[in-house]
Formats: structure tokens, C-alpha cells, sequence
């Protein structure tokens, strides 16, 4: 992937909220040159990872630059983050300022979005072959419902983390799709997780008021 304008956004988006968390949940951390190397290592891993389409055509290249970024974050802690820091960082990311300007109060259901995720899902199977890194996935809509389903069989973050040597914090990174459909008022229900080492993961996305008409209720067993 190329570093460029995408680079740079995700680094202004994510960099101020996450050393500040960090600074707090890592006493003794030197931040200065905590800083400086996670900054060179998320331009790094950004620039040895093979690209995976275009915005216009695949709306997981954010997702990728987000994941870099975090697992830069990470490999320079130097085995100092644990597991609730690494989550609380993950809740951190996920809440950060320009993400909830991003996210906060734009439905997950309009026909736009329907649309879009319909003609990427195919696009991500058409191309797999050309960008491996990408995400291969199915999405179904429930007629005249605010509810759908995504089926990925392949992760992107997923082969990062691989590519990263750090597939022990998949799992974690998982955790903020919860967060972003929540701000934009859907409910996610999902039992399968790659980074859980599944086959699959099963997203079931569902607006607040179609959940409550389903009587959905978290079970123990999500992931």
C-alpha cells in the first residue's frame, strides 16, 4: 500500500487519542521515543503491504491503514500491553474524535450503504485473486427489514496480523466492529470470528428497533 494522503489521515486520526490512553495505561512508558518508533514501524508495515483496491471499489482500505496503525502500536509496546490495556486501547481507537464524526448518527441500513456493501462483497470475490490481501466475503439483506447478514471467509486484518507476526491481537482488533455499528444504531450479533480462528464470521447486523422486535439478546457465546 501506498503511505500517502491515507497514511497520514489515519495517523491524525488515531495518533493523539492513542498516546494519551497509553501514556496513562502504561506507567514509565518513554513516550517520546515510544512515539517516534511507532510512527516509523505503522509507515513500514503500511509500505510493505500489498495494496487491496481502491476506496471507490473496497471499503476495507481504511480498515487496513486503522489495523496497521494499531498493530504498530502494539509491537512497540515491547510486550508491555496487556490484554485489558490492548482492549481499552481497541475501545480508545474506536471512539476516537474523527471516528465518531465518521460514524456517529449515520444509519447502517440506508439504500446507499445496502447498495455499496452488495457491489463490494461481489467486487472482493472478483478480485481476490489480484489484491490476496483483501477480504473475501458474501453480504444478504432481509427484504423490508433493517437487517442483513455478512459472511466473511477471508480477513484482511486477519493476514495482517499474520503478515506482522502478532496474530495473537486478531481477536482484539475484531472487537471494534462492535463499536462502529453501534454508532451507527445497529446491533451485531456474531458467534464465528476468523480471528478467533473460525471458518467464518458470521455478522448478523440488525437496527436497534428490528432487534427489539426480534427479541434479540446477546448470548454468551459472542464473539
Amino acid at each position: 500500500m501506498k503511505y500517502g494522503i491515507l497514511g497520514g489521515f489515519i495517523k491524525l486520526a488515531f495518533a493523539k487519542t492513542a498516546f494519551a490512553y497509553l501514556e496513562e495505561a502504561i506507567p514509565g512508558l518513554d513516550m517520546v521515543s515510544y512515539q517516534k518508533r511507532v510512527l516509523k514501524e505503522y509507515r513500514a508495515i503500511v509500505e510493505r503491504t500489498p495494496g487491496i483496491g481502491s476506496m471507490k471499489d473496497n471499503m476495507f482500505v481504511l480498515t487496513m491503514y486503522c489495523g496497521a496503525f494499531a498493530i504498530a502500536l502494539y509491537k512497540e509496546a515491547e510486550g508491555r500491553m496487556d490484554e485489558e490495556t490492548l482492549k481499552g486501547l481497541v475501545h480508545a481507537l474506536a471512539y476516537c474524535p474523527l471516528m465518531v464524526k465518521a460514524k456517529q448518527g449515520k444509519s447502517a441500513f440506508t439504500e446507499k450503504e445496502i447498495a455499496n456493501r452488495t457491489r463490494q462483497a461481489k467486487w472482493s470475490r472478483e478480485h481476490i485473486e489480484e489484491y490476496p490481501m483483501n477480504w473475501f466475503y458474501y453480504f444478504k439483506t432481509v427484504p423490508g427489514k433493517e437487517e442483513y447478514y455478512i459472511t466473511h471467509k477471508q480477513c484482511g486484518i486477519c493476514k495482517l496480523t499474520k503478515q506482522e507476526h502478532c496474530g495473537e491481537i486478531t481477536k482484539y482488533l475484531c472487537m471494534m466492529d462492535y463499536y462502529t455499528f453501534e454508532m451507527q444504531g445497529a446491533v451485531l450479533d456474531r458467534t464465528k470470528t476468523l480471528g478467533w480462528g473460525d471458518d467464518e464470521c458470521n455478522f448478523h447486523l440488525m437496527s436497534r428497533a428490528r432487534a427489539e422486535e426480534l427479541g434479540f439478546t446477546p448470548g454468551p457465546d459472542a464473539k
